[in-house]
């Protein structure tokens, strides 16, 4: 999450992240109330997003930010076009990955989890969720962060997951600087218990 934000602070350019979990964790949405995520999820660990949504259940997951300059011209789209062009996108990987991956054309009955009510624009395989996100925006620029679960990702790279949404793709790690303000913000922000329980 913090990583997400650092890349936020200056983009030149858009970046597609794509990060692992360690230990199976929940993130939930930043308006979210800390009580009830705890109790629908009282034993992993717990992350607040800086972006909106209920909670997502992480561990096998393929999850990926996507932080566009205030410049571009996709920072100015509306958020339902932008979220569906960005799962249009995944669509088009997926289908490439032979998963007949289609975007959800209504909302479900509500659960205690994101990818227990898809909404429109989630990604579906047989009815079933397997892929949502949540945006932010700010003067920076646009960040939406995304999971895809409950299929097999272990062969996915990178550069083939980044091809639907580039042509011109290059892969590099954080920055030491980016590095560094992620450090700072883990400590000042993520990882602090005023940051968890806000709300």
């Amino acid at each position: 999450m913090a990583a997400d934000e650092a890349l936020m602070a200056a983009p030149e350019v858009p970046v597609l992240r794509l990060y692992r979990w360690d230990q199976p964790t929940a993130s939930f949405g930043y308006f979210e109330k800390f009580t009830e995520v705890r109790r629908a999820r009282p034993s992993p660990p717990l992350v607040r997003r800086w972006t909106g949504g209920g909670i997502v259940d992480h561990g096998a997951d393929w999850t990926y930010s996507l932080i566009i300059p205030a410049q571009h011209p996709f920072a100015g789209i509306p958020v339902s076009e932008s979220y569906r062009r960005i799962h249009t996108a995944i669509a088009a990987f997926l289908q490439s990955q032979g998963h007949a991956a289609v975007l959800s054309t209504v909302v479900f009955p509500t659960g205690d989890g994101c990818f227990q009510r898809p909404v429109v624009a989630d990604l579906l395989i047989d009815g079933r969720k397997i892929a949502g996100g949540a945006q932010r925006r700010t003067r920076r620029g646009l960040l939406h962060q995304g999971s895809i679960q409950n299929i097999d990702t272990a062969h996915w790279t990178a550069k083939e997951f980044a091809r639907p949404f580039s042509r011109d793709v290059t892969l590099r790690e954080l920055s030491k600087s980016e590095a560094a303000e992620a450090d700072r913000l883990t400590e000042t922000r993520y990882a602090t218990d005023s940051w968890l329980t806000r709300f």
